[in-house]
């Protein structure tokens, strides 16, 4: 055989050898889920915002009723904001709707603005109460201080609770 003949069957074969042990990677990355699943130990159930911070945190009993506590008073207190973003929400579909002029149409997104800045302040306030309950060597932990930091956007959001697998919900 011809060596630019061997080159060529040797590419061919190398390929598709790439190719099959791209495909068969492609289902175990699939099947690994997203955030708030987990395998083996939880059996791929997706978790509560406050079972994933438990798990991340390794929280004892005592701590994990404190971030509870914080986290359902935080929501209760949201509770004006979360309807002024409904609102403001609802104010651009109507000055859209109604054809209003860009200046009102860019009053009630400026009100919404404010709204969600407030709500974002809010749920950062909350990350650092939250951050604070922590032990040090817990704090230390920047894959789970990157993990809470993450589940803290929209938590407040839902009327009824906060504690319920994250998703992609935003304001």
């Amino acid at each position: 055989m011809k060596p630019v003949v061997m080159l060529r069957v040797s590419l061919a074969i190398v390929s598709a050898l790439i190719i099959l042990m791209v495909m068969a990677a492609r289902p175990q990355a699939q099947r690994s889920g997203g955030r708030g699943m987990s395998g083996g130990e939880f059996g791929g159930f997706q978790l509560t915002r406050l079972e994933i911070l438990a798990n991340d945190f390794q929280l004892s009993k005592d701590q994990k009723k404190a971030v509870k506590v914080l986290l359902d008073d935080a929501h209760k207190g949201a509770t004006a904001t979360r309807e002024a973003l409904i609102d403001g929400h609802a104010a651009i579909g109507a000055a859209i709707a109604a054809n209003k002029s860009p200046a009102e149409i860019d009053a009630a997104v400026k009100q919404y603005g404010q709204q969600a800045a407030a709500m974002a302040t809010l749920e950062m306030k909350i990350f650092g109460q939250l951050v604070q309950t922590l032990d040090v060597p817990q704090r230390g932990n920047q894959a789970a201080v990157r993990s809470a930091f993450l589940l803290m956007r929209g938590i407040f959001l839902d009327p009824k609770k906060w504690d319920k697998v994250p998703d992609s919900q935003g304001y």
